[in-house]
């Protein structure tokens, strides 16, 4: 008898704790009511966590640009918004911890720590639907930041580091376990790779580092590293890297989770870069944002596993399909990281489609200012995507290169201003990408407008999988010196709840 009650107890039991996850997930509901499907029930995000970089070294006191754009599910890009008006970004500043690899054989962790414990009052804002570019509120002016947004300013959310023009130079990081970054070498171009850290959790997190080069897996940080809650370090991998052509940091974490973020360059003065986070190693990729001054161009294969890869690389340009190394599939080994010059490419905006035997991670550098500009292997756009950070100075050119590696697809891509701006709407601008094509448009602040804006890029119904990335280029249009390359992200306004079942199989063998 006590079995035959033990049983449907624990099915409640678990049924609960399943209810509970699913809710921690998504956040209490806001905004639209939920839908069910047959794979799951949608329900409006309403709970969105961020964590940002210090600003690159040099470069100035850090910015945040932000933006939430809620209710646009099936309405497309400036529609008006949903019924939820309320909720709030929150950003605290995160402090610098020197603490501590698990082992001597780490090393210790550099960087500056604060000389006073932070108590400087969180920023907080509320306005869905305009860009808010603000300085950090860490007392130094240059240390992490955590944002946190809830209601109807964690539907459509996008957050990144802005220089103080307005430009997002990399995308703040959601919380995760798993991560790569795959970059240029301290040989060509990098002397200095700065790994950070950034726990805006509540407890620690346990974080393993892997570093794959030209010549195979770097032992320097093989021991476990510790990020304390609510606290941020940063490591230069670079000195476990010397004489490499290529690296790819691979950074896990055993317990707890973090935000990770990568920049390289020079040891003394600007001119570094974010590396973007690439997407988990996979047999097919696409990277975006090849300018048309990427002539120059590199391609980096890391390959995590033990069987070499065996790549084959299709270019997506204006022109359509082009084979940049022809017939030729090119070999990457097991356990190491490869780099690959694309010179004939030529001057094509382009996309690259990677095709693999095994899986793989990968990114592209692409020629400009200083040590150039970083993509990587992204994930198509869905709903729609936003970059929130775009100066409007008339010095610079703001830029989309949009890609359709399968069917065609077609998109609107609007601009939105920044906060208490007078400038006058435009209407969204369709954009249609042939099959296998990539095309490249210049995208215009709003008119009368000299602050910062957002662009909007939302796939139309119908639509093939489309990739996008925003470039930024000094004078001389798309073709001028690069100064920036963001992959665009999906800022989703609502998201699937995986879907659970009331029955015995669900717990018992």
């Amino acid at each position: 008898m006590i079995r035959r009650l033990a049983i449907p107890g624990a099915v409640a039991l678990a049924l609960a704790l399943l209810y509970l996850a699913a809710w921690k997930v998504a956040g209490p509901r806001t905004g639209s009511p939920s839908t069910a499907t047959g794979n799951g029930k949608v329900v409006a995000v309403s709970a969105v966590a961020r964590t940002c970089p210090p600003p690159g070294p040099n470069t100035g006191v850090a910015h945040i640009a932000m933006i939430a754009l809620p209710g646009h599910q099936g309405q497309g890009a400036g529609s008006p918004a949903s019924s939820a008006t309320g909720g709030m970004a929150r950003l605290s500043a995160l402090p610098f911890t020197p603490a501590t690899a698990a082992g001597a054989a780490a090393g210790p962790v550099t960087g500056t720590p604060s000389a006073q414990p932070d108590t400087t009052p969180p920023v907080t804002v509320s306005g869905p639907g305009a860009l808010t570019v603000t300085a950090v509120p860490a007392p130094t002016k240059y240390g992490s930041t955590s944002v946190t947004a809830t209601g109807a300013m964690a539907q459509g959310f996008e957050a990144e580091v802005s220089t103080g023009q307005g430009m997002g130079t990399v995308t703040c990081a959601h919380p995760g376990s798993d991560m790569w970054f795959v970059g240029t070498g301290t040989a060509t171009g990098a002397p200095v790779t700065r790994l950070y850290l950034m726990n805006a959790g509540t407890i620690a997190a346990t974080v393993e580092v892997s570093i794959l080069t030209d010549s195979g897996v770097q032992q320097g940080l093989s021991d476990a590293i510790t990020v304390g809650p609510g606290q941020y370090l940063w490591e230069n991998v670079a000195r476990f890297t010397g004489g490499s052509q290529v690296q790819a940091v691979h950074v896990q974490t055993s317990s707890g989770q973090v935000a990770a973020a990568v920049w390289q360059g020079p040891a003394k003065g600007s001119g570094g870069a974010w590396l973007p986070q690439a997407s988990a190693p996979g047999k097919q990729l696409v990277i975006s944002g090849l300018t048309t001054a990427s002539s120059a161009a590199r391609l980096f294969v890391a390959v995590p596993g033990p069987v070499d890869a065996r790549v084959t690389v299709t270019a997506l340009t204006a022109r359509g399909r082009y084979l940049p190394f022809g017939s030729t599939v090119q070999d990457a080994p097991s356990g190491a990281a490869t780099s690959l010059a694309l010179t004939s490419l030529g001057t094509s905006a382009a996309a690259l489609v990677l095709t693999s035997n095994v899986p793989i991670a990968a990114g592209v550098a692409v020629p400009g200012n200083g040590i150039g500009s970083f993509s990587a292997a992204a994930a198509p756009v869905t709903e729609q995507g936003i970059i929130a950070g775009n100066p409007a100075s008339g010095q610079l050119t703001v830029g989309l290169l949009l890609s359709a590696p399968a069917g065609a697809a077609s998109a609107s891509v609007t601009v939105v201003s920044s906060a208490g701006s007078q400038s006058i709407d435009t209407p969204p601008q369709s954009v249609q990408v042939a099959p296998q094509h990539t095309v490249a448009i210049t995208v215009a602040p709003p008119p009368g407008s000299h602050d910062p804006f957002a662009i909007v890029v939302t796939p139309k119904a119908g639509s093939g999988p489309l990739y996008a990335a925003r470039v930024v280029t000094a004078s001389g249009g798309l073709s001028g010196p690069l100064l920036s390359i963001l992959p665009v992200q999906s800022a989703l306004t609502q998201i699937t709840l995986a879907p659970t079942k009331d029955s015995y199989s669900a717990i018992l063998p």
